[in-house]
């Protein structure tokens, strides 16, 4: 069988999406044969109050899968106002969401990350590299007209396989 690969961005997303698919399903605890009563599937991981007010958990532990929701770097009053300084506080946020896990980013499989200002993102690639080090996770980067709050410039999400 030959693969081709192609450079539509469209399908390299779907293709991406469905790899990730893929290694979530395999990542999974199996079933345990009858099985008495259910256990609970996953657990919940909350870093404030406002989640619950909002409606949505920091991090979901399902199987050997982390899922860490969008984390933002700017503060109720939009400070610090430049991306690179609201990334660099984002990945201080979800690092201590990896903590919390004993895990760190060498383990994170895909990353997303969701910015009003593109071009700022890519000149804050270094920023990014500090925090992955030599780990290259799976990654989509996509700029937006706006994001949860006006003062935001960056949101980042990731997902994490644990040992």
């Amino acid at each position: 069988m030959t693969i081709r690969l192609t450079r539509n961005p469209m399908i390299q997303v779907s293709l991406a999406t469905l790899l990730v698919a893929c290694a979530c399903a395999l990542a999974q605890d199996p079933p345990q044969p009858n099985s008495a009563s259910p256990k609970k599937a996953f657990d919940s991981y909350h870093a404030g109050p406002w989640e619950q007010t909002i409606g949505y958990s920091q991090a979901v532990r399902v199987g050997h899968m982390l899922y860490v929701s969008g984390t933002v770097g700017a503060d109720a009053k939009g400070q610090p106002a430049d991306l690179d300084s609201q990334m660099k506080k984002a990945y201080e946020g979800i690092q201590k969401t990896l903590a919390h896990y004993n895990t760190d980013f060498s383990h994170v499989v895909m990353e997303r990350i969701y910015t009003t200002d593109i071009e700022a993102l890519i000149r804050s690639q270094e920023t990014r590299k500090q925090f992955y080090g030599n780990s290259s996770p799976a990654a989509t980067w996509v700029e937006v007209k706006r994001l949860y709050s006006a003062a935001d410039k960056i949101e980042i999400e990731v997902q994490v396989a644990l040992g």
